[in-house]
């Protein structure tokens, strides 16, 4: 199963944001055990890199850049994604930079706390804690 992981739920692991950080850590444990195929978008890692730089420092924040790469595919960020985007002018453009990043993913979620800010055409935009329940209710068939 391929997950489009949004950028806010990286940062609730590696800031420790509660309540949020429980559910978050639990996705992003479910990507480094291979049970889903974890995918970001490139704007996803100058974000966090620019964020955990400014907390915790430039060494931490290389040592996280390069855990993210490890553990997620990257989408990059092309010109066409960006067209997209802004032919969607009543939503948040960086979501839905976000949004059309997880369609080239060919997946089946889009995880995110933000769930209000995602179109809900194509991939299903769930909260963690959401897709936590669906992975579980899968699993048990």
């Amino acid at each position: 199963m391929k997950v489009f992981i949004d950028t806010n739920i990286l940062l609730d692991v590696l800031t420790g944001r509660e309540p949020f950080y429980e559910n978050s850590a639990i996705i992003w444990s479910m990507v480094e055990k291979e049970l889903v195929k974890g995918y970001i978008s490139a704007i996803s890692v100058n974000n966090v890199y620019y964020i955990v730089k400014k907390q915790k420092g430039q060494s931490e924040a290389e040592k996280v850049v390069d855990k993210i790469l490890k553990d997620f595919k990257v989408i990059s960020l092309t010109y066409e994604i960006l067209k997209l985007a802004r032919t969607m002018k009543e939503k948040d453009f960086e979501d839905i930079i976000q949004y059309f990043s997880a369609l080239q993913t060919g997946g089946d979620f889009i995880i995110t706390r933000n769930t209000k800010d995602f179109p809900k055409r194509k991939l299903e935009v769930v909260d963690p804690g959401e897709f936590i329940e669906k992975f579980d209710e899968m699993q048990r068939g």
